[in-house]
């Protein structure tokens, strides 16, 4: 089959706009037209005959119905919201809000009826699931049992006997006079004199003067105890506060450089690019020991266990003053993981 050329096909559209046919209708009826050309000229003809019987069947008049009817048909299929905002601006609001109506208006009745029936059916749902008591239920029982309670008398304390009143008397003894053999000799305590080159005992012996007397030593002796029994020695207390906070021996900057020489960055962590900071928690004593280490908040991958490493290694702070008196305090210290 013959194809017509572009040149020709521009020729029979510019025919039909010509004609004011509907730009709707334009691609189907350019269509046709060019199609029944084809088939003319494998027939033999020639274009400027098949293009005049083109004019002469599809004049200026039957363009113009056909795009007539073609408009009536499209109203019959539109909507009244369709008719109505013809030719105006369908992107204002308004055409939406009309289009929507009855939607809106379906769902506000269906949700208005739903909240009538659950404002209706609200009692008998409430009594069924919670029922009103009978008179016969039982909540609770309760047993009493009777006591007998008997008052105790309590015993009367026997009279207290006053003693008789005394004379006051002072010791005066009549002395009694006795032979010489009699008298009974009176010991008095030695001189400085004779303690010199003896010991004190219970008699008097005559012995070899400066003998060094060494006691074997005792077995199992249990050593004396310092504090006094029954009293216990007082827990100290650990302080949060403090008047003079404790410090890391030789300041901050001797404490970065110890951090930069023994901090080493897990590997897990390196490889999934980790970084930010673990808070280190522990006590540092009167003594300025570390106790008790321990990461309050970390970051994972093996960065929390390496800071309390670090933290573990560190030697005696220089502890924490409360009224000038060395105490136990609990410091927070973070350490920083950041990748180069």
């Amino acid at each position: 089959m013959k194809r017509l050329q572009e040149n020709r096909i521009d020729q029979i559209t510019q025919y039909l706009q010509a004609s004011k046919l509907d730009p709707e209708l334009l691609p189907e009826i350019l269509d046709h037209l060019a199609c029944e050309a084809e088939e003319s000229l494998w027939d033999g003809k020639s274009f400027e005959q098949i293009y005049q019987n083109m004019v002469n069947t599809a004049d200026a008049q039957t363009l113009l119905n056909l795009s007539v009817d073609h408009q009536n048909l499209l109203a019959m299929e539109k909507s009244l919201n369709d008719i109505v905002f013809e030719n105006r601006n369908k992107s204002y609001g308004a055409y939406d809000l009309r289009k929507g109506y009855g939607q809106t208006v379906q769902r506000a009745v269906v949700m208005g009826v739903a909240f009538f029936l659950l404002l209706v059916m609200f009692p008998q749902l409430y009594a069924k699931l919670i029922p009103d008591p009978k008179p016969d239920d039982i909540a609770y029982i309760v047993e009493a049992t009777p006591v007998d309670i008997i008052m105790e008398e309590q015993p009367v304390p026997p009279a207290r006997e006053e003693p008789d009143p005394v004379q006051k008397t002072v010791k005066s003894v009549t002395p009694e006079v006795l032979p010489d053999n009699e008298v009974p000799i009176e010991e008095l305590p030695p001189v400085v004199d004779d303690l010199q080159n003896a010991q004190p005992s219970t008699e008097t012996v005559d012995g070899v003067d400066n003998l060094e007397v060494i006691a074997p030593p005792v077995e199992n002796a249990v050593a004396p105890k310092a504090e006094a029994a029954g009293v216990e020695k007082r827990k100290e207390e650990t302080f949060t506060f403090v008047e003079q906070s404790p410090q890391y021996a030789g300041g901050n900057e001797a404490m970065a450089a110890f951090l930069r020489k023994n901090l080493k960055y897990p590997s897990q962590a390196s490889r999934a690019g980790i970084q930010g900071k673990v808070f280190v928690q522990f006590t540092v004593g009167s003594d300025g020991k570390i106790e008790n280490a321990a990461a309050v908040k970390g970051i994972g991958f093996g960065c929390d266990e390496e800071a309390v490493r670090v933290v573990k290694m560190m030697k005696d702070w220089m502890p924490g003053k409360q009224a000038g008196v060395p105490v136990r305090v609990r410091f927070t210290l973070p350490i920083a993981f950041q990748l180069d």
